[in-house]
């Protein structure tokens, strides 16, 4: 072990490096309207975090979501105001400081060539740089993790360690399935056990004082539980099993996010968070133990997707993003030829040379492990795998690098394997749970570029109509905008063939029966 921080030289160059690229890929999604517009659970963060600004900072307690990242944002909001590239400059900033620690923790376990190369390969990842730009829990957390783990490794026993860890627990949940972990792989700090629960606990409290104590961080989990495992689950789609009521918002576009009222649909109001989320895991395990080979399957397909190179999409797709920044589609290649992905699986065969793991290495695959496969209850995409991304660096970084020339012949073996598996799971983009001409229909119209917004609004009903399984994946949204879009221009009769299309698609889909009445007055 070499055990010696990297020079400020090679540090800064690091930094800088990651700064040049994070700029030319994400300045120009940030100046197109789509990057002005956060996407469903970026706009929910925006929205708490702008409340908690002013002076609300228990809103939406007791939480169906975790709270840390919106508590963060509104601390940035409260000095900068509501913003989306403020909000964008602080993921940068903590992906920045996640890629400097992947630097620094293989620097110091195998030396600055093997360090460099390491930081390099997750600054350059294109679906890493990507959600360094975005209004997500992604890069925060992902902080918080590295920032564990560095204590753990260097700085054991580490009180911070615990801290960092229960702190990323309150930023998403899965955290906590570390925690077991961490308190067999690091003895010595077993004693500090209560730093990881002092976070945990303070937002149960919270959560206590606002009328459920039985939701310790947050209800999100029965939900999803459902949509990952439950009957009409894919293993990737991110959809509302049951979509609530649809209320268009101010400007006329309808679109809610729809997770928290499916979530609601079936129970009476005011019924405690907790109590949704039992009855959304009572309902999945009822079909899971009425399917078992059914459920047996569905988590095989589960672990190719964990395993695919593709960037699944889930609020955002990373390939669609492309389209404004050249550069991105570079460094994440194409769902048949997915760049960023591929370099994981390229290390793989020169990696499997190095011989046995070495101490530090095991316990970055033991994290990796934990946290890619505490996602099988749920579904696979590219946003929650990519915690995992820097554990996954730090294990297979200096071992392709300990074996760099017959790792570099062997390359192509890895390259082919997975090519193979983006072949098999390709299909996840164009059918995956998100339909970003819409949500880039929706960015335009509300910048004034109405015809530019009818043609992307078309292309997201054609995008819908490629589902067939029953996930309206915003087709019916889409008919009503371009309805609303059509009676804009003067073209009543327009307007009410889109809105009887979308009765077609949904028949008690409230906003056209509204506005059809209203064509009728």
């Amino acid at each position: 072990m070499v055990n010696r921080p990297p020079s400020t030289k090679d540090s800064a160059a690091v930094i800088l490096l990651f700064t040049l690229v994070w700029a030319g890929v994400s300045v120009p999604i940030l100046i197109s309207p789509l990057g002005s517009y956060p996407v469903v659970d970026a706009s929910w963060h925006m929205e708490w975090a702008s409340a908690a600004a002013e002076g609300e900072p228990f809103i939406y307690a007791p939480y169906f979501r975790a709270p840390l990242y919106p508590w963060v944002l509104a601390l940035l909001f409260a000095v900068t105001g509501p913003s989306v590239i403020s909000g964008a400059l602080l993921s940068f900033l903590f992906s920045m400081i996640s890629v400097h620690l992947v630097h620094r923790i293989v620097h110091r376990t195998s030396g600055r060539v093997p360090g460099l190369f390491a930081a390099g390969v997750m600054g350059l990842n294109g679906v890493f740089l990507f959600y360094s730009s975005t209004l997500l829990i992604t890069p925060l957390f992902t902080l918080l993790l590295l920032l564990s783990f560095y204590c753990f490794q260097f700085r054991e026993p580490s009180s911070a360690g615990m801290l960092f860890l229960g702190l990323a627990a309150v930023a998403r949940p899965s955290a906590v399935l570390l925690f077991p972990l961490v308190l067999i792989l690091y003895p010595g700090s077993r004693k500090y056990f209560w730093l990881f629960l002092l976070p945990v606990c303070a937002v149960w409290a919270v959560n206590a004082v606002h009328g459920d104590g039985r939701t310790v961080i947050s209800s999100q989990g029965g939900v999803n539980f459902f949509i990952g495992s439950g009957p009409e689950a894919d293993g990737f789609t991110a959809f509302a099993p049951e979509r609530g009521p649809c209320d268009p918002p101010g400007d006329s576009l309808p679109y809610t996010d729809n997770v928290l009222s499916a979530g609601l649909s079936h129970f009476p109001q005011g019924t405690a968070p907790s109590v949704v989320s039992a009855g959304w895991t009572d309902r999945t395990l009822t079909h899971i133990l009425a399917n078992p080979w059914n459920n047996l399957t569905l988590l095989l397909k589960k672990v190719l997707y964990i395993a695919s190179p593709v960037a699944i999409p889930s609020n955002y797709s990373v390939y669609y993003y492309g389209r404004y920044s050249p550069l991105l589609a570079v460094l994440t290649g194409t769902p048949s030829f997915p760049a960023a992905g591929l370099i994981l699986w390229l290390m793989i065969p020169g990696a499997l040379l190095a011989g046995s793991l070495r101490s530090f290495e095991k316990k970055a695959l033991l994290w990796a492990v934990v946290l890619l496969f505490g996602l099988l209850p749920f579904f696979i995409t590219a946003r929650f795998r990519l915690p995992a991304l820097p554990f996954l660096v730090i294990l297979l970084a200096p071992r392709f690098m300990a074996k760099v020339k017959p790792g570099l012949k062997l390359a192509p073996i890895g390259v082919a394997a997975g090519l193979g598996i983006a072949l098999l799971t390709s299909r996840t983009v164009s059918e995956g749970g998100v339909n970003m001409a819409f949500h880039d229909g929706l960015a335009h119209h509300r910048v004034g570029e109405r015809g530019r917004a009818e043609l992307l609004f078309l292309e997201a009903y054609e995008t819908a109509l490629g589902r067939t399984d029953g996930v309206d994946l915003n087709g019916t949204d889409a008919l009503f905008n371009l309805g609303v879009a059509a009676l804009e221009r003067g073209q009543a009769d327009e307007a009410e063939m889109y809105w009887r299309l979308a009765l077609e698609r949904n028949p008690g889909f409230a906003p056209a029966i509204a506005a059809l009445q209203g064509l009728t007055r």
